[in-house]
């Protein structure tokens, strides 16, 4: 089952909150708003930050702050290359655009949820944008029988028990990609099947 409702966030500009099976994430988006220190290169163009959070309660377990922080930013930064290329920075230059996510439950699937929370946020705040972006993952999974498979939208279980996995971020009405990320071991032929 999906959800997906806006207007989540009553202060925020625009806002989200998607569930893809068991995972749980809320997005807000504020401004656009004047920038901080912005270079000269970029006075045209607007910035966006994106800042993800995983809720203390959101996985099973201690969580050790050290660790998190860095997977934090790593998940932050997949999140905006995910994104940038379907914002349309040009129309709001000299400002910023600040995207909020929080995952409040992880089920699999966080970055794919996190993608369509953020841009669905963005498309409530009124922010210019080329396409909205959507994510698809798919994990290889070895069977019982010894198998190894090729796994949609895999549960958290199945991903905790996969070899590889690729998320893909995809521009909907262009077709394109916006961005590919690939863990494990994989053959060209395999990964271009996945």
């Amino acid at each position: 089952p999906t959800v997906i409702k806006t207007g989540v966030i009553s202060q925020a500009s625009g806002s989200a909150y998607v569930e893809l099976d068991a995972t749980k994430v809320m997005c807000a988006v504020y401004g656009p708003r004047q920038g901080g220190k912005m270079d000269g290169a970029n006075l045209r163009r607007g910035k966006v930050e994106v800042d993800v959070k995983l809720a203390t309660f959101a996985t099973p377990g201690a969580r050790g702050k050290a660790t998190q922080g860095d997977a934090e930013r790593e998940f932050a930064s997949l999140v905006h290359r995910a994104l940038e290329g379907a914002i349309m920075t040009e129309t709001f230059p000299k400002t910023a655009v600040d995207v909020y996510a929080t995952v409040l439950e992880t089920g699999g699937g966080e970055l794919s949820a996190t993608i369509a929370a953020a841009s669905v946020a963005l498309a409530d705040a009124g922010v210019a944008m080329r396409d909205l972006v959507s994510a698809c993952a798919v994990a290889r999974v070895r069977g019982d029988d010894g198998e190894e498979t090729l796994v949609l939208d895999p549960s958290a279980s199945e991903e905790g028990r996969a070899s590889g996995s690729v998320v893909v971020a995809c521009a909907c009405a262009a077709g394109e990609a916006t961005q590919a990320v690939a863990t494990g071991r994989w053959d060209c032929d395999a990964l271009e099947t996945a």
